[in-house]
This record gives structure tokens, C-alpha cells and sequence, in this order.
């Protein structure tokens, strides 16, 4: 989803302080012969994903650079941006930073990131990149980070668990897979604690797919820069109700729970399918999973309820990165995230279980096809300078919940609108 942002004016403050305590200018010691450092923020998923991918990038970094030390410091997303806040308020900002693609808009807006526009064409593959991410790093025609890889969403199964309710093949249409779950739940029903459809309330990109797959959006922006949340539209309701439906049908368990370690579930056998991400996929058959269950996994894209032959559009996820604008090697920093967002690590962020940054590098494995299925149709959250403010509040979380316990969708969805319009307009 698209959008015009509003550039709210820039004031010194806890959020705002990276734009406040230095600017784009770099020191003379940027340049392939001068000794200095720097330090690269990613969060833990390249620690555990793809290590090599980090370590290879700072080797061909090193080529051009062989006298600038890197120290990768890896952050965990609960707290990464209220670090970077902490740490722009004393000036000792990292000089390359990760964000989750749906956490730059209030960034960009509030001018703390390094304009890379001029410097576009010298990243790897930046005239296919992702939409989802390229919008991300964008406000005003101007870009202000660069696409690191992606990650979209579909259904991983059982395949022993659904031929054992008579299931031979995945469902191609809704009314199938309601068929199916519903099945596999009545095989299962003396265990109260197997789930035909593992899908938790906490769960934005679970429950906001059905939303846009029912014609609905999160929030519209009028003419006056204002924005309005659209939760409480019919379109919206009645994407939820679907929502609701999935889950009645197949969620046994704490309807307040998060998608975290969704996996987990399918090696237990406590689950037949859940929606999720590749990397959940590979989880289920990698080392923290079963090995033995890598040839009974399957795939598919979730099935449309509001038009037939269609898929659910999938939110697409995924990481930025950017140089804050306080960095004190901005050019170093330009030149490790060219390294480490080149060709040759895209195949390694494939190999760790996520997409690609392009449309134009994919992988082979037939139960990754599922989760390219639906991109060109992937959603994105409104971008908006304050929407970092909505998810640090957990305002759909908790609207969600609220729906998967059985609160009537129009309180639910009123309330979270109210909320999400008062984050949105703040000045």
C-alpha cells in the first residue's frame, strides 16, 4: 500500500535526536587507505540465519577497506529502536542500522536517516527490488535506506497429519480448506490441545491478510494530511469475520498467544497447519525442529474467502537497512551495506529462509513456491510518520484478541480505529 507521507518538522527530542546531533558531512578519513571503525546494528536473525552471509560481507568490505575495523552488535527487536533512541540522545549512533520494513517511516520523517538516493544505482539489483521494502525506504521521492531481504507468508502443513484424516492434497479453494481443517480437528478432537489451524489472536499478520482480502485497508490519509482508520469499514468486518471463522474452526488454545515459534507446534504433532513465514517453515525440519519431518512438510498459499480462484494477500515483511544521519563514516556505512546486500548474500538470505530484496533471484525448492505466490499482491502498512508509535502500542494485537476471544468485531474494531487515528495525527 502506498501512500504520500507528510514530513512532520524535525525537533530534538528522545525519538528525534539522530537528526538533531550531526549531519550527512563525512570525515576525510573515509577512503580505501585510512584506519577507523564501524559499527553495524543487525538483529539476531542474521546471528542465527545466515552468520556466513555477515562474515562474508565484512571479508569483500575489507578489500576495499582493509584498515576499517567492523564490529556487527546484534539487537533484539523488542527494544532495538528504543536503543537507537538512547543512543542518538548522547550522538553515539551506529553508522548502519536495521529496521523492520513497517518502523522507517517515522525515521525518514523525522529527517534522523542519510539521504542514499544519489547512490541508488550503485546497490545490487535496485531496479527490481521488492515494492513492499522499496516503499519503506521511501518519503518525498527520496530514498532513505536500502531493501535487505524479505519475507512473505503462507500455510505449512502435515502431510502425514492430513492423510490420516483422509487428506491427500492441499485445498485450493476457502471452502476446502475449512472442509479440511475441520476434518483434521474432528480426528483430533479428544486432544484438547491440538490445533487442526494453529492460529493465535496476537497475530497482526495472520489477522490484517483477511482485512485487505476483503477490499478493506488499516487507515486512508485525506487531501488535509490528516489520517482516518478504516477498520470499522464493512470491507474490514468482514475480513475479520473470515479471520474468525479460520480460527474457530481450527484454534484450540490461548486465544491471546503470538505467532512466536509457531513451528514448534507442527514438530510436537500439536498442530496439522499454520500461517507463517518460510523461515517458521524451515525452523520445523532445522536443527531446533525434527530433521525427519523435512520430506512430510508441504506448502500452500491461503485461499481467498471473499473471491474465488484468488489468494489471501500476505503482508509483506522484511528489514531495511540505513545509515543514520549522525553516522560519522557514512561512506564506510554506504559501503558495507553494498556488500552485504549484494547478489551472492540475496542467495544466502534465500538459503536462511527468507526472500530475497529483488524479484529476480528465487529459489528452486518447490515448498518455497508457496511463498512467492502472492507478492505481486502483498500489502503494506500505511506509511505513515507515526505507525512505529501503533506497534509499539500493540493497538492491533490487541484488537485481535479481542476478536479471537469473541468481542463483537464493531466494539473491536472501533475502539483500535480511535486508537490508531489518535497515533497517526499526533504532532
Amino acid at each position: 500500500m502506498r501512500g504520500r507521507i507528510v514530513f512532520a518538522p524535525v525537533l530534538c527530542g528522545a525519538l528525534l535526536a539522530a537528526a538533531c546531533t550531526g549531519g550527512d558531512a563525512h570525515p576525510a578519513a573515509d577512503d580505501p587507505n585510512g584506519p577507523g571503525a564501524i559499527t553495524v546494528w543487525l538483529q539476531t536473525d542474521a546471528q542465527t540465519l545466515w552468520p556466513q552471509a555477515v562474515t562474508d560481507a565484512t571479508a569483500a568490505f575489507h578489500q576495499t577497506y582493509p584498515d576499517v575495523k567492523v564490529t556487527v552488535v546484534y539487537q533484539s527487536w523488542t527494544d532495538h529502536l528504543t536503543k537507537f533512541d538512547a543512543a542518538a540522545q548522547t550522538g553515539a549512533v551506529p553508522d548502519v542500522l536495521e529496521f523492520g520494513n513497517s518502523e522507517t517511516a517515522q525515521y525518514i520523517a523525522a529527517g534522523a536517516l542519510a539521504d542514499l538516493t544519489t547512490d541508488r544505482a550503485s546497490f545490487d539489483n535496485s531496479p527490481t527490488w521488492l515494492d513492499g521494502l522499496t516503499a519503506s525506504c521511501t518519503g518525498g521521492g527520496r530514498l532513505f535506506c536500502v531493501p535487505y531481504y524479505g519475507g512473505s507468508r503462507a500455510v505449512i502443513y502435515r502431510k502425514d497429519i492430513l492423510a490420516d484424516a483422509g487428506i491427500s492434497r492441499p485445498p485450493a479453494t476457502w471452502a476446502e480448506l475449512l472442509a479440511d481443517v475441520r476434518a483434521v480437528a474432528a480426528r483430533h478432537a479428544a486432544d484438547p490441545n491440538f490445533s487442526a489451524f494453529y492460529m493465535p489472536g496476537s497475530y497482526p499478520y495472520g489477522g490484517l491478510p483477511f482485512v485487505f482480502d476483503a477490499g478493506g485497508q488499516i487507515a486512508t490519509q485525506s487531501a488535509d494530511g490528516r489520517w482516518h482508520a478504516t477498520l470499522d469499514s464493512a470491507p474490514a468486518q468482514a475480513g475479520l469475520a473470515h479471520w474468525k471463522t479460520l480460527i474457530d474452526a481450527g484454534y484450540k488454545g490461548d486465544r491471546t498467544k503470538t505467532n512466536v515459534n509457531s513451528y514448534v507446534q507442527l514438530v510436537s504433532g500439536e498442530a496439522a497447519m499454520f500461517y507463517d513465514t518460510s523461515g517458521q517453515m524451515s525452523a520445523v525440519f532445522g536443527p531446533k525442529g525434527d530433521p525427519a519431518l523435512k520430506d512430510r512438510i508441504g506448502t500452500f498459499a491461503l485461499p481467498s474467502p471473499s473471491t474465488a480462484g484468488r489468494l489471501v494477500p500476505p503482508f509483506l515483511g522484511g528489514s531495511d537497512l540505513a545509515v543514520p544521519k549522525a553516522s560519522a563514516h557514512p561512506l564506510w556505512a554506504r559501503e558495507w551495506i553494498r556488500s552485504f546486500t549484494s547478489s551472492d548474500r540475496q542467495k544466502q538470505f534465500i538459503d536462511g529462509g527468507f526472500l530475497a530484496n529483488t524479484t529476480t533471484i528465487t529459489s528452486a525448492d518447490p515448498l518455497r513456491a508457496a511463498f512467492s505466490a502472492a507478492v505481486a499482491h502483498a500489502w503494506f502498512v500505511p506509511p505513515a510518520p507515526n505507525w512505529a508509535q501503533v506497534e509499539k502500542d500493540k493497538v492491533i494485537n490487541q484488537m485481535l484478541v479481542e476478536v479471537a476471544s469473541g468481542r463483537p468485531i464493531a466494539d473491536a474494531t472501533g475502539a483500535a480505529d480511535a486508537a490508531i487515528e489518535k497515533s497517526l495525527n499526533q504532532s
